[in-house]
């Protein structure tokens, strides 16, 4: 039944908003130098794809993450040249078609007007319009999750149709795997109760023509099957162990570099496929030692799935909203979740009375559980919830009118279950609280220091240190850019600073050492009090160093006469 003149209307709007929004929320990023210098996996991935679309070599092992979002990045590059605006707008673009299949999957499931309603909900969640603006998988991912929910709707009865919902599921687990116990249980669905066993098969086939050039690739650069990537494995240690807490809070860095190379260090493992294997194998072996404690965080993580709060990985939501009037406008502060905080109890409410009728519904529910019980089998976080909100979005919809609509009795009865999840939604989690305002002003520094702006690159490392004071990572860049700049004194302090946060860190340890040497040297000269104070304070922040590198201070200044300060520096070796 084609749409009145009031719902297309209405339709145009929500998509036009969406979009507006979108590229507004796009256009102040832009004024960030992070904008055209992404770093993380956002660098990762840029890099990668600037390779591919000039022709370059990639390393010759399997893919360490998914490459979907890569080739895509790849293309736009391709089209439009190496700036980074034109793949950021393709991606907001691809967010606004979200908004255009969770209508299309409302419409089809329910009416117009629930189709509109969840696609204005989608087109203004805060975290979508954040992640529209992001060179990561999740938009992607959740565009072509919804195309193939829209063609499983008719894949039962059409081969033609099964295969597209195929194709499109394989290419979502191109960008992220997964998506494929969400493929594997429709595949099931479409083969049980079916005599006609060709949607099947062209669904089969459909999961797998995408899949299968990269599992090729990999198998060609490693000797070993890799699916789509080898950090999965990684990814379900850090969801997976005694120290969860600890291990999810490890950040790009020393710590992150220890423990990516733990299958390295402890069983000399070198092959990617290898480690990723073994980081599955700890994580398992977690499961087998102590599995009531598994079974609990595993619990706790499908609670998290649904937590109000927007938990941080790469980026910071709440404090990239800090610079968005468009996320100021959408998305409530700390410890205010919204939107979320609305969302998740209306879509818990809206599954909950939707499952009467689980038999016409059976795509989304299934989308759904799916989702949650892989991702929590990981660990959770704000963009790995992306892909699921449209649909969550048109449950919570579905779940307001149930309310609305109710006889009185029922009516309370929802109203006040959505009330108690709401706040068990929003109950205070240690996750939750994880903040990273520092990292913006700590990336930001580096890209300026990369373009050669070391004076807007010093403000922003000290703006970092002072966001937080216990981050290793701002004093230790500090202080090599004040080296840099001739500033040795200053660099000195910085690395002592960097020792102090993490004293049983060699790495500062040894920098801050090192300039204290540095600084003794230039002081022999001219003052050799500072040079005394300066090798004191080497050997307080390093003994071990200072017993080495002493002997090489005293050969290259032997010429120095002057009995008092080498007796001083000798009582200093004892």
């Amino acid at each position: 039944m084609p749409l009145d003149r009031r719902e297309r209307i209405a339709l145009f709007g929500v998509l036009f908003a969406g979009l507006s929004l979108r590229l507004l929320h796009l256009a102040e990023q832009s004024r960030d130098v992070l904008f055209q210098h992404p770093q993380l996996d956002e660098a990762r991935y840029v890099g990668q794809a600037r390779l591919l679309a000039t022709g370059g070599a990639f390393e010759p092992r399997a893919f360490w993450q998914p490459p979907g979002v890569m080739y895509a990045i790849a293309l736009v590059i391709r089209v439009a040249g190496h700036s980074l605006t034109a793949p950021r707008v393709v991606t907001a673009l691809a967010s606004t078609v979200t908004c255009a299949l969770v209508f299309a999957i409302g419409r089809r499931l329910f009416d117009a007007r629930v189709g509109i309603a969840a696609a204005a909900v989608v087109a203004l969640h805060g975290l979508l319009i954040f992640s529209a603006a992001e060179l990561l998988p999740a938009t992607w991912a959740g565009m072509f999750d919804l195309l193939a929910i829209l063609f499983l709707l008719d894949a039962r009865r059409s081969p033609r149709h099964a295969a597209a919902a195929g194709l499109a599921l394989g290419i979502s687990a191109v960008f992220t795997p997964v998506i494929l116990p969400f493929a594997a249980v429709a595949a099931a669905l479409l083969l049980y109760g079916n005599d006609d066993r060709k949607p099947f098969g062209a669904f089969a086939v459909g999961v797998a023509l995408p899949i299968l050039p990269v599992a090729l690739r990999n198998f060609d650069h490693s000797g070993q099957l890799a699916l789509v990537s080898t950090n999965g494995g990684l990814n379900f240690f850090i969801g997976n162990n005694e120290h969860y807490f600890e291990t999810l809070a490890i950040r790009p860095g020393y710590a992150w570099d220890e423990l990516a190379n733990r299958p390295l260090r402890v069983a000399g493992i070198r092959d990617p496929v290898a480690q990723s294997a073994w980081f599955r194998d700890q994580g398992l072996a977690y499961w087998t030692a102590h599995p009531l404690s598994a079974l609990g965080l595993y619990l706790r993580k499908i609670w998290l799935f649904f937590h109000a709060a927007e938990i941080p990985r790469d980026g910071d939501l709440y404090s990239v909203r800090s610079g968005s009037r468009v996320l100021r406008a959408l998305v409530g502060p700390r410890p205010f979740y919204l939107p979320d905080g609305a969302l998740m109890p209306l879509a818990l409410v809206g599954i909950a009375t939707s499952l009467r009728d689980r038999g016409r519904l059976v795509w989304p529910l299934t989308f759904v559980a799916a989702q949650v019980l892989a991702i929590a089998m990981f660990f959770v976080s704000a963009r790995y919830r992306v892909p699921a909100l449209p649909i969550l979005a048109l449950f919570a919809v579905v779940g307001a009118l149930a309310i609305v609509k109710s006889a009185p009795r029922t009516r309370a009865l929802l109203a006040g279950a959505t009330v108690a999840l709401a706040v068990l939604c929003a109950l205070p989690a240690r996750e939750t609280k994880m903040v990273f305002a520092a990292e913006h002003d700590f990336f930001r520094a580096l890209a300026y220091r990369n373009q050669g702006d070391a004076p807007r690159a010093l403000e922003a490392f000290r703006r970092a240190t002072e966001l937080d004071p216990n981050d290793l990572r701002p004093w230790l860049e500090l202080g090599v850019t004040l080296e840099s700049v001739g500033r040795a004194g200053e660099a000195a302090d910085a690395f002592t600073r960097a020792a102090a946060v993490e004293p049983n860190n060699p790495r500062p340890r040894r920098m801050a050492a090192v300039a204290r040497f540095r600084l003794a040297s230039a002081s022999v000269g001219t003052d050799r009090d500072v040079a005394l104070r300066e090798l004191r304070a080497a050997k307080a922040i390093d003994p071990g160093f200072f017993a080495t590198a002493i002997a090489e201070f005293e050969t290259r200044h032997a010429a120095v006469q002057d009995a008092g300060f080498w007796a001083a520096v000798a009582e200093l070796r004892r």
